[in-house]
């Protein structure tokens, strides 16, 4: 092993209680990361991997102590090192991009001044040679006009390109090790191949050794050459990646891969029952409520990891007595045809954000059934973010007609009655940006019943909220919490919750998925297309993920730079695009877990 490999060894993770108590969310995990080599990270959001991530710099999050274990480096033990060492090595020698861009870059801070402090630190650039190089950074990561970006802040970008500059300030000094927490999960598929591609790129030139953590089980199975697998805080199951996806040996990781949405046919995904319990348990099995496999020998102690042949490993008592066998391959119920009336006509829609030469939609049309479920893909920056808010309101459009179940909008949310604004409800891409940091989770939850529910009494509005919390996955105890104290998965269903308890007839949903790891998406999925069966909702559904689009979707809405490119029935679209650009999107779509077009599946 060489001497740039970072080895973690028995690393446990607690977080202090207002009481001064510890909970453990992280407990004895070790891994290896070694040069030219990636290593996947998968599991629930809450399961403790960002956790990891962080003390895998040699750090934790505010609340945070690293109670026991060694993470090495080059020598070195991150976590006793000093706060000096660690400084001169982040950013240098350890690079890590973080879960949520929005918080890692500084919104009063130009992107140019937020790339050339690491460069100049660690790189000793400066001049035309530090532009030089801020400007190619943002070209590798497919930033366009990367000149005219340097001097732009961060909210003048979509969530995508945020998330695809905090990747260039990643890579901007050639790290020896990458911690790379969720590094493409706000990203297009055409920009999501192209920075996998990078990256891979930049593994096999420079040898750098990665942690890659992902919900994805495809993706991650294209970049990862090994596999960890985490629950409630413990790695439950590892091994080679084609290993783990042909032939998973513990209950979760086959529950996982069966709530996977495909891209390449249309098949019904499955949630898992229940929620990981967010910390460690030390008296049994962790996955043992939500198991379908669960016998009484498996809440009777706690097991071990066990090594198998082949360098992997496995928490289960009863792993030599499962078989797992492939889902079938069924289709997802999708709601009724939709009503031959249109519930929402767009005329002629014109929109700019201020300091952009382009327009953010050109001349858009565009007619939606009653009842139907549509969804808007196209590249991050594409305008599909800003089609949404000028549906709902909150971005004016400076030329064009709104029209909702016959009537002509306002073109300002303001101007609306209420009745509209409970009809069109919008969730968004970042949910730290749409929840009130100051109010606990039950208060945010609360605001939408008062303002649209009459129907809900005042002594039943906590009933409707732990509902609420339920449908979306959440124990009843996080009414009580604040936005801060919860992943960022929980805090995207928080966000759908809000959106749910107004009972909308059009919902409008901006990246709802992509956060989510792929069980609670599943439950997420099927959430809303009940909704949209039950309540006969619209639905238009903005993603970046064609695998969740083909699972969901009716109607397939493609745009790109403000304009349509190709509208139609997802099946069609999907078996035979028409337009250039879908096709460029299609083939960008990565292959099944396994499968024999993944890098690393042989």
């Amino acid at each position: 092993m060489t001497e740039e490999a970072l080895t973690a060894a028995g690393v446990s993770v607690a977080y202090r209680r207002p009481d001064g108590s510890l909970t453990t969310v992280v407990s004895g995990v070790s891994l290896t990361l070694e040069p030219g080599r990636v290593v996947g990270l998968v599991g629930e959001s809450g399961c403790g991997k960002t956790s990891l991530a962080l003390a895998c710099m040699g750090t934790a999050a505010e609340g945070g102590v690293i109670t026991c274990g060694s993470v090495t480096l080059d020598g070195l033990d991150l976590l006793t090192a000093p706060r000096t060492v660690l400084r001169a090595l982040w950013g240098d020698r350890l690079a890590h991009v973080p879960q949520n861009p929005a918080t890692s870059l500084n919104p009063a801070t130009r992107i140019g001044r937020q790339l050339a402090q690491p460069i100049a630190t660690h790189l000793g650039l400066t001049g035309k040679a530090l532009h030089e190089r801020a400007t190619d950074l943002l070209e590798r990561v497919g930033i366009t006009h990367p000149t005219q970006a340097l001097r732009r802040y961060p909210h003048e970008f979509s969530g995508g390109q945020e998330q695809r500059i905090a990747l260039a300030l990643a890579l901007s000094c050639d790290p020896r090790v990458l911690i790379l927490d969720e590094p493409t999960t706000g990203l297009d598929v055409t920009t999501q191949a192209r920075i996998v591609t990078l990256l891979q790129g930049i593994i096999t030139d420079t040898s750098a050794a990665a942690l890659y953590i992902s919900h994805d089980l495809a993706l991650i199975s294209t970049v990862a050459d090994r596999l960890l697998v985490m629950y409630a805080g413990e790695i439950v199951e590892s091994g080679a990646t084609r290993d783990l996806v042909h032939t998973p040996r513990h209950p979760y990781t086959q529950a996982l891969l069966a709530a996977q949405p495909s891209a390449h046919e249309r098949r019904a995904v499955r949630g898992l029952p229940g929620r990981p319990p967010g910390h460690v348990v030390i008296d049994r099995c962790s996955f043992a409520p939500r198991c379908r496999h669960a016998e009484p020998e498996c809440v009777a102690e706690h097991p071990v990891l066990q090594p198998l042949p082949g360098s992997r490993a496995v928490r289960c008592v009863r792993h030599d007595r499962l078989e797992f066998s492939a889902q079938p391959v069924d289709a997802w119920a999708l709601p009724a045809e939709p009503e031959p009336v249109h519930i929402l006509e767009l005329d002629g829609l014109w929109c700019r954000y201020r300091k952009q030469a382009e327009p953010a939609l050109s001349d858009f049309s565009l007619a939606i059934a009653r009842g139907d479920t549509v969804a808007v893909v196209g590249e991050s920056g594409s305008g599909k973010s800003t089609l949404l808010r000028a549906i709902a309101g909150l971005h004016p459009p400076g030329e064009g007609i709104v029209r909702f179940q016959g009537y002509r909008l306002a073109p300002a949310v303001r101007h609306r009655p209420d009745q509209v604004r409970r009809d069109i409800q919008l969730v968004f891409q970042d949910p730290d940006s749409s929840l009130n940091p100051r109010q606990r989770v039950g208060e945010i939850l609360s605001r939408p019943i008062r303002l649209f529910r009459s129907d809900v009494a005042r002594h039943e509005e906590a009933h409707t909220v732990t509902t609420a919390l339920d449908q979306v996955g959440l124990a009843a105890s996080t009414a009580r919490r604040y936005p801060n104290e919860l992943s960022g998965g929980q805090r995207q269903r928080v966000a759908v919750a809000r959106a749910f308890l107004a009972r909308p007839a059009l919902l409008l949903c901006d990246e709802v998925t992509s956060a989510l790891d792929v069980s609670v998406q599943a439950t997420v999925l099927e959430l809303i297309a009940d909704l949209a069966a039950t309540f006969a909702t619209t639905v238009i559904f903005v993603s970046h993920d064609l695998a969740v689009v083909r699972t969901i979707c009716r109607r397939v809405v493609v745009i790109r730079a403000g304009r349509l490119c190709e509208d139609g029935q997802a099946d069609d679209v999907f078996r035979a695009p028409r337009h250039a650009y879908t096709r460029e999107l299609i083939a960008a779509i990565p292959p099944p877990p396994g499968a024999a077009g993944s890098r690393r599946a042989t």
